[in-house]
């Protein structure tokens, strides 16, 4: 097992209900919580964002649209069994003290057969030991 591959595992089983440990490497933590918002919509089971979606988030969709927390929980538990997979990929985070920038892509494909992309950029902030994602911005790829 490749050293990144360990670090990847081991943020994302800290990822687990009521875990959020301080890992040696934030970056990685990240990117894991990164993996673990696309899970989401593809259960369609909102989990473990609750937790990382601070209660002051921000974001516009990749259709030029505002939403906030409560969008983004009800949009996850909407997805349930539309989408066939949907992929972060090409994440690169930038951690800064207490506040990190994720950048990446999406993929996906829809149980309908649609298909689609997207670029992304969020903005993540350490509270009370934990990382919670404050603002997200999509665009189609």
């Amino acid at each position: 097992m490749t050293p990144i591959l360990a670090a990847l595992l081991v943020s994302l089983a800290a990822i687990g209900p009521g875990a959020d440990p301080e890992p040696s490497d934030p970056a990685a933590q990240i990117a894991g919580l990164e993996r673990a918002w696309a899970d989401c919509f593809v259960q369609g089971v909102p989990g473990a964002a609750e937790r990382f979606i601070a209660d002051d988030f921000v974001g516009v969709t990749s259709k030029g649209v505002r939403y906030e927390k409560a969008r983004a929980i009800q949009d996850i538990r909407d997805s349930k069994g539309r989408y066939q997979s949907l992929v972060a990929g090409d994440i690169t985070v930038r951690v800064y003290g207490d506040a990190a920038v994720a950048r990446g892509t999406d993929s996906w494909e829809m149980t309908d057969g649609a298909k689609g992309a997207a670029i992304w950029t969020d903005t993540w902030i350490r509270r009370q030991g934990r990382w919670q994602i404050v603002a997200a911005q999509d665009t189609p790829k």
